[in-house]
């Protein structure tokens, strides 16, 4: 009887200590987040209760990617982040609608990084059918200041900035010859 009574008491224990292991992985930093990236800007959006989104352009940053993507009549550009092992969710999964009265739709989002800078994205969408590429002017750090549209007609511009600084920037379309037939101002970049 003693045997029995020892076991049961050892069975009861590990199941308890069992559970409590499940929960508290279930409920800790490691169960959030994703080993791909993609899975974790899947996830982004559920969350979100957007999408899923079709993928137009990914941009990889080494421990940050961004899924330039379409739903429906929207557009986003979602941020994941690599941290130790897993993917988390950044910003931007929540998606912009496309005003086709408009020549271009876009967005812009800045996130805080190291070293008093901010990550800068301006993104979106051309309606304007004779604008055929798409630049922002007045920012010298961004890697591709020039976007050529393809058939997505989606463009993304990503950099980083001094958190201080506040130049005037604009984003500018151009036509098939070069000429300026879009320019805006990006206020409160």
């Amino acid at each position: 009887m003693k045997i029995n009574k020892i076991s049961i008491s050892v069975i009861i224990e590990w199941s308890i200590a069992t559970v409590l292991l499940f929960i508290c992985y279930k409920y800790s930093f490691l169960s959030y987040g994703s080993f791909s990236p993609l899975k974790a800007h899947e996830l982004s959006e559920r969350t979100y209760h957007y999408g899923p989104s079709k993928i137009i352009k990914e941009i990889d940053l080494g421990k940050q990617k961004i899924y330039l993507g379409r739903y429906k009549d929207w557009f986003s550009a979602d941020t994941v982040r690599k941290e130790l092992i897993k993917w988390y969710p950044g910003d931007g999964v929540g998606g912009y609608p496309i005003d086709s009265s408009k020549q271009v739709s876009y967005s812009w989002s800045g996130s805080s990084t190291k070293n008093n800078e901010m990550f800068m994205k301006v993104y979106g969408y051309v309606s304007d059918t004779k604008i055929t590429t798409i630049l922002i002017e007045g920012e010298d750090k961004i890697s591709e200041p020039k976007y050529q549209l393809d058939e997505s007609r989606m463009f993304l511009f990503n950099w980083n900035k001094d958190s201080n600084s506040r130049n005037t920037k604009y984003l500018v379309g151009l036509d098939k010859d070069g000429k300026v037939i879009y320019k805006e101002e990006l206020v409160s970049i």
